[in-house]
């Protein structure tokens, strides 16, 4: 017994030697070994200044305050003059109903298309694939978080699915069915009657279900004249819509106070980017204008042309103006030598050995720098392929008297 349990301790010792050992031989390697690389990368280098100011629009608020309200458009569509953007309801019954009807309608359509696709074998049969994508569409947007599409997919599904549970029912009876819907369509449409009323659109525009109170004092003629000092005294009214408000045409701005020294930074008239709070992408803007010097700060304003949709419920947002932004291949600076011929490049391990890839700075960061390849004097387009730098490639850090061919282990 004793024998065996020294056994075991003497097996254990040595198994934690050779672990010790290893990690240490391997630590030793990689702290002095004069070969150290590191990959090559594609990176993008930004300069940018940090904001916070708020989104101006050329809007108008829909004047209503009745409190049912069926809207019937969405966040950031746009709205031709004269088109329907909210039905007011006087009474709960006339909104009960003309959602009724909106059922009835939707089933009815469900039944003509089951109608039709009874007499037609192929898109009978194509139900089953449309119900598999409908099922990935909304899986996807499950596992994307993306809630607002949820709903509208699984309405999609379940109307696919009925449409295949009638079409493969057979028509017999859904003439009758059909019938049946169409009268109650009727019915519930009386019902509504005069106690529904649309609000149209008085302008084409931008829909937005939103007001906020900012809608007449934050405009783009008021912005062409606030000082630093108005613009932050300005306070929002009290508005009272349920219907929201319209946008016009297509531009959209950004206003926010800059100290001088950041206002030095920027040029008028100058296109940059700017990443929104809530907006997955850069946007597009121009520096309309920068107001005098008020007190140590300036009233910075930028213009946007594009993506207004995504800017129609933002208001008081923090941003990121991007000054400089540069794309190039990320190596350090310490790997940067000097080739034979004058040429800046990098050394690069290739199997068990060196070579040199010229580039060309780009952009020069603390302790890194954004390369482009460099101009290669070869003959073959072998070597042209050899000796450009790529993502991927390894760059050697440190090491000593490297030249191409050395083996390096």
């Amino acid at each position: 017994m004793k024998n065996s349990s020294l056994t075991t301790k003497l097996i254990m010792f040595f198994i934690f030697s050779a672990v010790v050992a290893y990690f240490g031989f391997q630590s030793w390697i990689y702290f002095t070994r004069p070969d150290l690389t590191t990959p090559v990368y594609t990176y993008c280098a930004e300069h940018t200044l940090t904001l916070g100011g708020y989104v101006v629009r050329d809007e108008e608020v829909i004047d209503c305050t009745d409190p049912l309200v069926e809207l019937v458009r969405a966040e950031g569509e746009r709205v031709g003059k004269g088109r329907k953007l909210a039905t007011v309801y006087q009474n709960a019954s006339a909104l009960e109903a003309a959602q009724t009807v909106t059922t009835l309608h939707a089933q009815l359509e469900q039944l003509e298309y089951a109608q039709s696709a009874a007499r037609d074998t192929e898109t009978a049969l194509r139900l089953d694939s449309e119900i598999e994508s409908d099922i990935v569409t909304l899986r996807a947007s499950y596992a994307a978080g993306n809630y607002d599409m949820l709903e509208a997919n699984a309405s999609a599904l379940k109307t696919t699915v009925l449409r295949r549970e009638f079409a493969y029912r057979g028509g017999a009876d859904l003439n009758e069915r059909i019938e049946e819907l169409q009268s109650q369509i009727r019915s519930a449409s009386s019902a509504v009657g005069s106690a529904a009323r649309v609000i149209a659109a008085p302008f084409a525009g931008t829909y937005s279900a939103v007001a906020d109170g900012w809608e007449g004092v934050l405009t783009p003629e008021a912005l062409d004249t606030l000082t630093p000092d108005a613009f932050a005294r300005l306070t929002p009214a009290v508005v009272n819509s349920t219907v929201g408000k319209l946008v016009r045409g297509e531009n959209w701005y950004y206003a926010a106070l800059v100290d001088d020294a950041e206002a030095a930074l920027i040029g008028e008239g100058k296109n940059y980017k700017l990443a929104i709070s809530g907006v997955d992408t850069s946007l597009p803007v121009r520096v309309r204008s920068i107001s005098a010097s008020q007190n140590g700060r300036c009233l910075l304003v930028l213009a946007g042309d594009r993506y207004l949709s995504s800017v129609t419920m933002l208001r008081d947002q923090n941003a990121e103006l991007i000054l400089e932004s540069h794309t190039g291949l990320r190596v350090p600076k310490n790997a940067l030598r000097i080739g034979e011929n004058g040429t800046t490049g990098v050394y690069c391990r290739i199997g068990l050995q060196s070579y040199f890839k010229p580039v060309e700075i780009i952009y020069q960061g603390e302790d890194y720098c954004l390369v482009k390849p460099g101009a290669i004097d070869a003959v073959r387009d072998s070597d042209l392929v050899f000796y450009t730098l790529r993502a991927g490639d390894e760059v050697i850090v440190s090491a000593e008297d490297l030249y191409n061919g050395k083996v390096i282990g």
